[in-house]
């Protein structure tokens, strides 16, 4: 099964590697990404591609710390809405749940676990289904590296951890470099990926990350929300968009993503004719019509990913939007590949 991550995740990747004197475009040629399947941010890229992505560019410029030093570079920004609602928790360990609970958001077979210790601190752990036999060193680097300062960017960066542990062994070159960016010791050929955090830490408030969502729209839509003429319409169904698998989509957290009161939300989508409702009903629609009719996704799936509590309820509201039965498009589809 092809398990698939955010584009996003190459967030930084051109720079570095030009900066480090590669050219960005032929690797990502090389591993079968094309550019263009790179630029939206939110599109979905094969994990395994990403992984040997990694380890060519690592290769070819001769750096062995290539993965560490992008994660170091990105955090809350580059999981986009998503992680202006994750700053948005009570807590910086609420919002760790919520990260974990949803890793499978930005990317499939990725799981992210908390656990207390003896000491009183809580261990995070980091597994990635295609790199537990330890083929991709510089995904786990990447991974821990942006782990690591998403805790930064909701605990301020003068947090670090007590220690930082790896599978892989340590690089013949750039060891000093782990512990440089990480600010605490870092230990290699250890049982598992991952970094303690302090409940001190745990407790605190995350610091909201200045025009974070301005940016997210900016880069989305070319204006900012604080224009008067602004049609919030496309950016609430983006926002709808990427809550909808969490169980979590409501007018008050889609509100809360935006960095706006939930009254003023409904304000605005009622100056531009429209309701939280209708647009939650109009991106559900959507969605549905792709994945039943396009994709090979279990009808179970697509019912759980829009939001419903059982395939009973999401199959009603597509009998009412296309007049007959999901399980019906999905026999014709499996009758047609079998044939």
């Amino acid at each position: 099964m092809t398990e698939f991550v955010r584009a996003g995740s190459l967030n930084g990747y051109d720079e570095l590697a030009r900066k480090m004197g590669a050219n960005p475009v032929q690797l990502q040629k090389a591993v079968g990404l094309p550019s263009s399947q790179l630029r939206d941010p939110d599109n979905l890229i094969p994990y395994e591609k990403l992984g040997q992505l990694l380890e060519l560019s690592a290769r070819e410029i001769g750096c062995e710390t290539f993965g560490l030093r992008l994660g170091s570079s990105q955090g809350l920004r580059m999981l986009g809405l998503f992680g202006a609602y994750m700053s948005r928790q009570a807590t910086i360990a609420s919002a760790l749940v919520v990260g974990g609970k949803h890793t499978h958001l930005h990317a499939q077979g990725a799981i992210l676990t908390m656990e207390p210790t003896k000491t009183g601190e809580t261990e995070l752990k980091l597994d990635i289904l295609i790199a537990q036999t330890g083929r991709f060193p510089q995904l786990m680097a990447l991974s821990i590296g942006l782990v690591y300062q998403m805790v930064r960017d909701m605990a301020g960066h003068q947090w670090h951890s007590s220690r930082v542990f790896f599978r892989h062994s340590p690089p013949e070159h750039g060891k000093d470099l782990y512990a440089q960016l990480f600010s605490c010791p870092v230990e290699f050929n250890a049982e598992h990926d991952g970094f303690y955090i302090d409940r001190e830490t745990l407790g605190k408030k995350p610091r909201a990350l200045e025009g974070l969502v301005n940016e997210i729209i900016f880069n989305q839509f070319e204006q900012l929300k604080t224009n008067a003429d602004i049609d919030l319409t496309p950016l609430v169904k983006h926002a709808i968009l990427g809550l909808l698998p969490t169980g979590d989509c409501c007018k008050t957290n889609v509100a809360l993503c935006l960095g706006m009161h939930p009254k003023k939300l409904q304000r605005a989508l009622e100056s531009s004719n429209t309701s939280f409702r209708l647009l939650l009903e109009e991106t559900r629609k959507e969605v549905a019509e792709t994945a039943v009719f396009k994709s090979s996704m279990s009808l179970t799936s697509i019912a759980l990913n829009l939001g419903y509590a059982d395939l009973a309820v999401f199959s009603r509201s597509f009998r009412r939007w296309f007049g007959l039965a999901p399980s019906m498009v999905d026999g014709r589809r499996q009758c047609r590949d079998f044939c």
